[in-house]
């Protein structure tokens, strides 16, 4: 019904922007009650051919014989839409009226004038199953045929981003543009989807198929790392036009590529032929093992980044002896050299300075590529070049990240209703909860993974008797274990090889190995097992992952099942983003159809928001808990846009600032001394404000920042610049060479990493397939890896109900293997109590050995709470303190890692112990992580230190 079609949107419209207001009213205008597309009589056949002609003859011309057809090139969309589908399925698919009011709307914003304060983001909230993907290839075309603009159409999903490139790909060929001028001929319409360099190498004959976006593509359908790489090659580029996003409209399925609440920028490296010469001429020196003087010439050259070249090549040498050939690079035969390993497939394109050393060590490379990072694009200020941004999603998402998105795109919401419920007297349904289980509940927390499966065989394979059952799990990882954990149960009731059939994997595990196989279970996941005749009709327990909980579809057509409340949901997470969560629901309750979810959750996935926010999970099991954890969420998303601030901002202003250097005043680059400021500026802008921003392009010969606009807010320094900078070094280097003593750069260092092993540790709030404590041990392996020399020494202390000493300081160079054994076998334990006071103390202790004297002492510390079981003397850490003021260790620097919210008191001590030890003139860092899904963020910080106190720069 169209009349009811404007009136549900009008009815969402009320306290939405005026811009919106007007869009909708002119859609109102353009499309009437009365101007359907096409008007199908209750007689007509829709499966009789002739019929199906003459209706698609209507949809292609205007109604009521109109000189003026508003729809314009929005009928020929259709049409040709309607015709690829009816090719494929055999069936007359035709635009809703939803769909039509929405690509209406959406053309009134696109033709609004552009201006400085006008909105330039138009987002619509477009329910799961109501049909996104063909609004976003209509706007797709819009814009190319109407507009004569570009469009870049943005989906975070491989999977999902080919099949709807390839479900409109014939429509998109159905049409031709315009040449530049009049008297040129037309063209067919250029579309193109970026797919991966592994994948592209195995599809080789698939023209539409690219690993970059093309710049003069119509029409590319991508990933927003395309996006990017998109922008980086503008920046490489002799000629840059970053000017020419106003020709090309950003569209996007799902906006969470535009919710940047963390790390905001992307450097990018340049090639630099002079440090090339030279880094040959570092490795040939460090492969000869020649002396400290023969590197003391090369670094007192005139030029000045000698000693930058240095540093990093020293650095990147060691690095390189110990990559691991098979995990890390493969030999490459067409190339005849190391390759970067990614997703199991050497990538010729991939550099790292590391690996140029190993190329160099094992003869396979007579020089050295080496490359400097010069530019910061600001992933947001790209975003905003754009002539408009469209989005369609399935949530706008939390109210901190809607401020963000109109505060940072000038953003503008629009809801579209779902289309049933502008069909008079057609069902609407939302996934209800299911009230399942012994104990009659719809939502489950229990204390452990071992309850959770227990619980989740329990429901699913009861369920299933009756509907059929998706399970979610929270990683990929612990969804193929809940597969094989049904699969044994299943089993055991006696369904014995059959339960392979009855319990399928979805997950990302399996579409990687399998696509094939992954389809299938996809197209059986709702059919019933075996004959499915008569009462005895049963159904498939489907196991996926967050991938498989969002843009799939999982199609029921049996009219039993809907009778029995539809497809059953079973979420084992709660996730803290409400746009997820929405996803989540919309694969039951599609269409017409039933929908029903029951929650299954571990209470030891949610320790650390609950730690964090002081709030207990619900005990009852109510939809409470649900809330419960969306609010966490949102708040953490609050915090970590609040948080990211500062960062976003900085690197708007170094974006505008390289893009005047690389856009107007390339002779800067040419200048040594002056690209070595902007690569200073480049690698430290993040301990730096908008003013001192400016400050540091300042030195580039010529250039005035303060004569270049910025959007910019100076909310003051990101984070403290680390004590030590490469320049601070520099410094004292130089001294030390003077005055004939060994500079910093060239001593060895002892590093204890002091890590929490309580229960608390095993806690997987992480975000990703690792607990807190396995993240730990994956950070530590890599620092062992890729910052620690062969002369360096390494120890390893833990802590928690009592402190052990588990590996004292050893030479890495003679125990590196027992090091790695060693710190790939820790697992926490089940016990509590945190003694990290008395582990701190411990570390001195072993930090002032006699036979460390000549090493610079490092201390690491991460603790997830406050300190609880530590000796009376010493249970306000009053040990440490006077260890601390007495000096000792000498030359300490260190790094405190808490995890959470711990007590004002505690985080005083901490704070005094770190001000003390830099003070002294060493390094002192705490860095507070709000939660465990920071706590590898912090670990690179800890890189970073590592690389800074030898004078290297951070690898680009």
């Amino acid at each position: 019904d169209l009349q009811l079609t404007h009136a549900e949107f009008m009815k969402l419209s009320v306290g939405a922007d005026p811009t919106v207001v007007e869009c909708l009213q002119r859609a109102e205008r353009e499309f009437p009650p009365g101007g359907e597309l096409v008007r199908v009589s209750p007689g007509r056949d829709l499966l009789d051919r002739d019929e199906v002609t003459v209706v698609l003859g209507e949809l292609r011309k205007p109604r009521n014989g109109r000189s003026k057809d508003e729809l314009g090139f929005f009928r020929e969309i259709f049409y040709q839409w309607s015709l690829a589908m009816h090719s494929k399925f055999n069936l007359l698919v035709l635009p809703h009226h939803t769909q039509v009011v929405c690509l209406l709307a959406f053309r009134h914003f696109l033709e609004m004038e552009r201006g400085s304060t006008s909105c330039h983001a138009l987002i619509a909230q477009v329910g799961t199953g109501e049909g996104k993907s063909m609004i976003v290839a209509a706007l797709a075309l819009y814009a190319v045929l109407a507009l004569g603009k570009r469009a870049h159409v943005v989906m975070d999903d491989e999977v999902l981003l080919e099949r709807d490139f390839f479900t409109f790909k014939r429509v998109f060929d159905a049409f031709e543009v315009p040449g530049p001028s009049m008297m040129s001929r037309r063209r067919p319409l250029s579309a193109f989807l970026c797919v991966s360099d592994e994948r592209l190498a195995g599809r080789s004959g698939e023209p539409c198929l690219v690993a970059r976006v093309p710049a003069k593509a119509d029409i590319c359908y991508c990933e927003a790392k395309h996006v990017q790489s998109y922008y980086a090659s503008i920046a490489r580029d002799e000629n840059q036009d970053f000017d020419g996003y106003a020709d090309c409209v950003l569209i996007l399925d799902e906006v969470d590529a535009l919710v940047i609440d963390e790390e905001p920028n992307e450097a990018f490296v340049y090639p630099n032929e002079d440090l090339s010469k030279m880094a040959t001429s570092v490795a040939s020196a460090l492969a000869r093992d020649a002396s400290l003087d023969e590197l003391s010439e090369i670094q007192n050259s005139s030029h000045p980044a000698a000693a930058r070249v240095i540093a990093e090549m020293t650095k990147e040498w060691n690095r390189g002896r110990q990559m691991v050939m098979g995990e890390e690079f493969v030999y490459a035969k067409d190339v005849g050299r190391y390759c970067a390993l990614h997703a199991g497939r050497a990538d010729p394109k991939a550099w790292s300075l590391a690996l140029e050393c190993r190329n160099f060590q094992d003869g396979l490379g007579r020089e050295i590529l080496f490359q400097e990072r010069l530019f910061v694009m600001s992933r947001p200020r790209v975003f905003r070049k754009y002539h408009r941004i469209l989005g369609l999603t399935g949530s706008i998402g939390s109210k901190p990240e809607q401020c963000f998105l109109r505060d940072a795109y000038r953003t503008t919401f629009m809801s579209v209703p779902p289309f049933l419920k502008t069909c008079r007297g057609s069902p609407f349904h939302e996934a209800a909860p299911a009230r399942l289980g012994e104990r009659q509940r719809a939502v489950y927390v229990e204390v452990s993974q071992e309850l959770q499966l227990t619980r989740l065989a329990e429901i699913a394979l009861k369920a299933r008797e009756r509907v059929p059952v998706l399970i979610i799990a929270r990683d990929r990882t612990y969804a193929d274990r809940i597969v094989e954990r049904l699969q044994h149960i299943a089993r055991s009731q006696g369904l014995g090889a059959f339960s392979e059939d009855v319990v399928r994997s979805l997950s990302r595990t399996l579409y990687e190995a399998d696509r094939e196989q992954w389809k299938e279970n996809l197209n059986r996941s709702t059919l019933a097992v075996g004959d499915g005749n008569g009462n005895r009709k049963s159904w498939r327990v489907t196991v996926t992952d967050p991938r498989g909980g969002r843009g799939t579809d999982y199609r029921v057509d049996d009219q039993t099942v809907d009778a029995h409340g539809g497809l059953l949901l079973i979420p084992t997470t709660i996730p803290t983003s409400r746009r997820e969560w929405t996803q989540f629901l919309g694969r039951t309750a599609r269409q017409d159809c039933r929908g029903q979810f029951c929650c299954v959750l571990s209470s030891a996935d949610y320790t650390g928001l609950s730690r964090k926010y002081k709030q207990a999970l619900p005990p009852d099991g109510g939809l409470e808990v649900i809330e419960t954890i969306l609010c966490w969420g949102d708040r953490e998303a609050s915090e970590r846009i609040r948080g990211s601030a500062a960062l976003y901002n900085c690197g708007v202003r170094v974006n505008e600032l390289c893009e005047e250097v690389f856009g107007k005043r390339r002779e800067i680059l040419r200048d040594p001394v002056a690209r070595e400021h902007l690569v200073d500026a480049c690698q430290r802008f993040r301990w730096m404000s908008i003013q001192e921003v400016d400050v540091a392009f300042s030195r580039l010969s010529g250039l005035d920042p303060a004569s270049i606009p910025t959007e910019a807010q100076d909310l003051g320094r990101p984070a403290e610049p680390i004590s030590g900078s490469r320049s601070h070094f520099d410094r004292h280097a130089l001294q030390h060479h003077r005055l004939g003593m060994r500079p910093y750069g060239t001593l060895p260092k002892v590093v204890v990493f002091c890590l929490d092993w309580s229960a608390s540790m095993q806690s997987r709030d992480t975000r990703t397939p690792l607990s807190r404590f396995e993240t730990c041990v994956a950070c530590l392996q890599r620092i062992l890896r890729e910052q620690v020399r062969e002369c360096d020494l390494v120890g390893v202390v833990v802590f928690g109900s009592h402190v052990q000493t588990v590996v004292p300081p050893t030479l890495k160079g003679q125990g590196g293997a027992m090091l790695e054994a060693r710190i790939a076998g820790l697992r926490p334990q089940s016990a509590g109590g945190t003694c990290f006071f008395d582990a701190v103390a411990q570390c001195l202790q072993l930090l002032t050995q006699p036979r460390l004297a000549d090493a610079l002492p490092w201390l690491v510390c991460l603790t997830d709470g406050d300190d609880l079981g530590s000796r009376p003397q010493n249970a306000r850490g009053e040990l440490v303190t006077k260890m601390l003021q007495a000096g000792v260790p000498m030359r300490l620097n260190m790094v405190m890692i808490t995890v959470g919210a711990l007590k004002a008191s505690n985080v005083q001590i901490i704070d005094s112990w770190v001000e003390r030890v830099h003070s002294a003139g060493g390094l002192g860092r705490h860095l507070p992580e709000r939660d465990a899904a920071t706590i590898a963020k912090a670990f690179e910080v800890v890189a970073e230190c590592l690389a800074a106190e030898v004078g290297g720069a951070i690898e680009c």
